[in-house]
């Protein structure tokens, strides 16, 4: 994680969880998004807050290491982190979750493609966990920005259009 002027960017393969912020420099969570997804959760009475930035649903059982590594990058161990910290503060029906990425960044002929199983993923996990989502944004070909305002909960989403091998607002 880098930190500039009162945000944090979240980059690939990291994960982000606090309890309400109290004298915290941190008050803004960033990250980019194509394919991975982003998933932020809030509890908007104590003000907890997180955030996971994935790459892919799950390591390839082949490259599975035998003795556990934390490797955020998959969704699998993001989403489990984040569960886990949940779960030792409030009931998971008092958080408020987000899902957002998993952008076909490279048309291909490979059905489903990386951004629809990290979506899926998602999706799966919150359910199984009786967790409400309350926004998405997902899929489709475009990269996108979010922040999560850490005092508020509120997430805004930037979505780029592709140009020429670099991301451009519209």
């Amino acid at each position: 994680m880098t930190s500039e002027s009162g945000s944090t960017n979240l980059q690939p393969g990291e994960v982000y969880f606090s309890p309400a912020l109290e004298n915290q420099k941190v008050i803004k969570l960033k990250t980019i998004l194509g394919s991975c997804v982003a998933v932020t959760i809030w509890h908007p009475k104590s003000k907890t807050a997180g955030m996971c930035h994935y790459l892919l649903a799950q390591e390839a059982e082949s490259k599975r290491p035998e003795k556990i590594v934390q490797k955020y990058r998959y969704g699998e161990e993001a989403l489990d982190y984040l569960l886990k910290n949940m779960l030792l503060l409030f009931p998971l029906e008092q958080y408020e979750i987000s899902i957002v990425g998993g952008s076909n960044m490279y048309p291909s002929l490979t059905r489903p493609s990386i951004g629809e199983v990290n979506v899926e993923l998602a999706q799966i996990w919150a359910k199984k966990n009786n967790l409400v989502i309350i926004k998405q944004d997902i899929l489709g070909n475009n990269g996108r920005s979010l922040t999560l305002d850490l005092s508020t909960g509120h997430i805004n989403i930037i979505t780029y259009k592709e140009n020429k091998g670099a991301f451009s607002e519209h």
